[in-house]
């Protein structure tokens, strides 16, 4: 009898109930796509790197020679060491205007390297003095490439002509950047390619030469414990870089996306959950208590309180099973639609959806206890009340006039019906409180996914745009002399500003911290690079000492005023001290700033510069960029314009995910809303219709209901834009890492979508509520006993 009695219930308001299963299934959906995308990103990145050995260290070097890099194996701890030459080119593709290169990474085994091999993708590895060449299977794809095609690189100055063979991938550029300053991964642009040693070290005049160096560890060893031995035996050949597999770059891209992935699985569900868990708390509250009698007549008839309590209980709890079995499967199905987004952007192969049951059976649980939790607190009270108790009505409560009733001029902005809706709000303090959380969560939610947009561009822009400000950099294949670089510069057409640019790699410690970065010689008075504080204002860099950016900061665990030992391969000195004069925020990267003239003091190198900021006229572009196309000594030219279109072409496609998480948030608005309404409604079916038997029209009527919806939605807007604030924040923390920063902020854009994303979810509510005010059956809602 009572499993037939909950199912009439839940038909009679079976909107309302389907409205809260769709936002458990919507919560458990995210859980669970996200889950199985994270687990099949997890299973293929740790296949890929498993079968194709990829590397626990990195180190680059100016020029080693190949049997002296094979003798770091001699070093207690490490297994295997694979030496290569590596080398940027600039390709000439006839179907682009862009700028586009291609890393060459020498094979030195037919069918790939020992270590970050290459599985085959197409066609067949390049065959020695063939002039062959195999490229990135995603660069074959984006230029519509065929096995055989003819590609012309610029290698030393010349031009160089070589056969595609096949297309292949690596587990060292599954996301393949040129530097950390690229925006992000266009294979368009950027991606790599391999070619005999043979023929690499004779088109590179490098005979027996290698510059990059990786290697294996033995069980047991970290990279800790052979990194000083390593830089010690490599310092000699003009050490650039030495780094452990986190740090490498492509590797540490995936890593986070990764880790965003997993935070993103275990935190949206929660929030979904717990407004389901407000939804049905008000449900079963109101429920219990318009049941009053029936519960008394049950007891009456024998029935235990442990039984009620479950058949009321199961409410939530059959709630539950429906919205998580629902989720589950919607997210199985959503699932493959991420690993596919994900293909596009990462180099992996074998990324397949693993159906794992085991997040749909934990997703059905979640649901379950959360569901079970909010139900047992919306009927306990009744349940404990005897039974001739419970078969008499609730004794109506008296209350004084309330606070707002007496705040001058207030109450007279309200008609009739408004404040009788005032009033019930304050009667019915928890309902309207729970709604009010509701509403917030609704609207911050909006603003929080609103905001992702503008808080990416925040970070993208403001180093385009407000930072750096040239039209091209240059960056050289090697340290330049200054004065001449600029003599040459300054004389070619259109050219309006030439400004020299120093990065070096230096390696900073403080105590026990240590960190590799670059660090940045600014010219005095530069125009084209700019450095601000938190305010947006624009700094001068000192002229002895550094700033150092906030990641840095951290890293180290150092403030203003301390001072950093640096090395690097440049310095004559083999160690400096520098005092740090300001910690700045930076959005691309992690650097330190100094005044160029005294890091070159400071390097006793002479004046050197590695690349040139240029302000050119537009039209004289074209001619610059012919000009030093095929100049052995320049290794990319870099466009900010085409930089900026690359990321507005990015985020265009993002808008999509973004306007998908608005529905889902105004789909929880409109559940909050309509389910709080028709609680509404119901409690005062007879007040309604006596309104309406006295002479008032059903939109007077609605009037009371409306209002009281409205003034709870506008208040919890208002309340929700310092929790949105407060989540970007959140937002913000989790996703940055060492690579980048997320600007935390909520764009007045976002908040004012937010506004009508809610309005919208409040008013489609009510307009459902309104139907069934027009609908009441005059004659036996009033015949109902009191």
């Amino acid at each position: 009898m009572l499993w037939r009695k909950m199912f009439r219930d839940i038909l009679e308001n079976k909107v309302a109930y389907i409205a809260c299963a769709i936002v458990i299934a919507i919560g458990l959906m995210t859980y669970t796509s996200m889950s199985i995308a994270k687990d099949g990103l997890f299973n293929a990145k740790d296949q890929f790197y498993q079968e194709y050995s990829f590397a626990d260290g990195f180190a680059k070097v100016k020029a080693i020679p190949i049997t002296r890099a094979q003798a770091l194996e001699e070093i207690d701890g490490i297994n295997v060491v694979s030496g290569r030459l590596v080398k940027d080119v600039r390709v000439l593709m006839p179907d682009t205007k862009e700028n586009v290169y291609l890393r060459l990474i020498s094979l030195h085994a037919p069918e790939g390297n020992e270590l970050n091999g290459i599985k085959l993708e197409k066609g067949a590895f390049p065959s020695t003095n063939r002039q062959q060449i195999l490229v990135a299977d995603k660069f074959y794809e984006a230029h519509k490439l065929q096995i055989g095609n003819k590609i012309n690189v610029i290698i030393e100055g010349k031009q160089v002509e070589l056969s595609v063979s096949g297309t292949g991938m690596s587990p060292e550029y599954i996301y393949a950047l040129k530097e950390l300053q690229s925006v992000a991964s266009d294979p368009s642009t950027f991606e790599v390619a391999y070619v005999p040693y043979e023929d690499m070290e004779q088109l590179f005049n490098q005979k027996g030469l290698v510059n990059d160096i990786s290697f294996t560890l033995k069980p047991g060893v970290t990279y800790e414990d052979v990194e000083q031995a390593v830089k010690s035996d490599l310092e000699r050949y003009e050490l650039e870089s030495l780094y452990a597999a986190k740090d490498q770059l492509s590797n540490a891209m995936l890593t986070e996306e990764l880790k965003q992935l997993e935070r993103m699985a275990s935190s949206l569900p929660v929030i979904f959950l717990i407004i389901a868990a407000i939804i049905l708390y008000i449900m079963l509250k109101r429920l219990v208590e318009s049941q009053r009698g029936q519960i008394g007549t049950l007891k009456a008839f024998g029935y235990r309180r442990s039984e009620i309590l479950f058949h009321y209980l199961w409410y939530g709890i059959f709630i539950g099973i429906f919205g998580g079995v629902l989720g589950g499967v919607l997210g199985i199905w959503v699932s493959k639609y991420y690993l596919q987004i994900y293909q596009m952007f990462f180099n992996l192969p074998n990324i397949g959806a693993h159906t794992s049951m085991k997040y749909f059976y934990l997703g059905i649980i979640m649901a379950v206890l959360f569901s079970a939790v909010a139900s047992f607190q919306g009927v306990r009270g009744v349940i404990r009340l005897q039974p001739a108790e419970a078969m008499h009505p609730v004794v109506p409560t008296f209350v004084k006039k309330t606070f707002l009733e007496k705040i001058p001029g207030f109450w007279r902005v309200f008609n009739v019906q408004g404040r009788m809706a005032i009033r019930n709000l304050l009667r019915n303090k928890n309902r309207s409180i729970f709604t009010l959380i509701g509403m917030i969560f609704t609207f911050s939610m909006m603003a929080s996914f609103f905001s992702l947009s503008s808080m990416s561009e925040t970070m993208i822009m403001d180093q385009f745009t407000r930072v750096q400000k040239q039209d091209v950099k240059l960056t050289f294949v090697k340290p330049m002399p200054r004065s001449n670089v600029l003599r040459e510069l300054n004389d070619v057409d259109g050219v309006k500003r030439v400004e020299p640019f120093l990065e070096i790699p230096v390696s900073l410690k403080f105590l026990n911290h240590k960190k590799d970065v670059i660090a940045l010689g600014i010219s005095d008075g530069s125009e084209l690079y700019n450095v601000f504080d938190k305010d947006g204002n624009r700094l001068e860099v000192p002229k002895s000492g550094m700033m150092v950016s906030e990641q840095v900061a951290d890293k180290l665990g150092v403030q203003v005023g301390d001072v950093l030992q640096v090395e690097s391969i440049f310095a004559k000195d083999e160690k400096l001290n520098i005092k740090i004069e300001k910690i700045i925020p930076q959005y691309l990267g992690a650097n330190i700033y100094m005044n160029q003239d005294a890091l070159l003091g400071l390097l006793k190198q002479g004046e050197l510069m590695t690349s040139a900021l240029i302000a050119i006229d537009e039209r004289a572009m074209p001619s610059l960029k012919d000009e030093y196309r095929a100049s052995k000594y320049i290794s990319t030219i870099e466009v900010r314009q085409e930089m900026i279109d690359k990321y507005e072409e990015l985020m265009g496609s993002a808008t999509y995910a973004m306007w998908v998480m608005a529905i889902i948030s105004i789909i929880t608005g409109f559940a909050i809303v309509y389910n709080s309404s028709i609680i509404s409604l119901a409690e005062r079916k007879r007040e309604l219709a006596s309104l309406r038997v006295m002479g008032m029209t059903p939109k007077e009527v609605m009037e009371v209901v409306s209002v009281e919806q409205w003034f709870i939605g506008f208040s919890g807007m208002i309340a929700g834009i310092p929790l949105a604030f407060l989540m970007n924040q959140m937002m913000s923390t989790s996703m940055s890492n060492d690579l980048y920063t997320i600007p935390p902020g909520t764009s007045g854009n976002a908040i004012v979508l937010a506004f009508i994303g809610t309005i919208f979810a409040i008013a489609v509510s009510q307009a459902s509520i309104s139907r069934k005010v027009k609908q009441l059956d005059l004659v036996a809602v009033l015949k109902e006993r009191e």
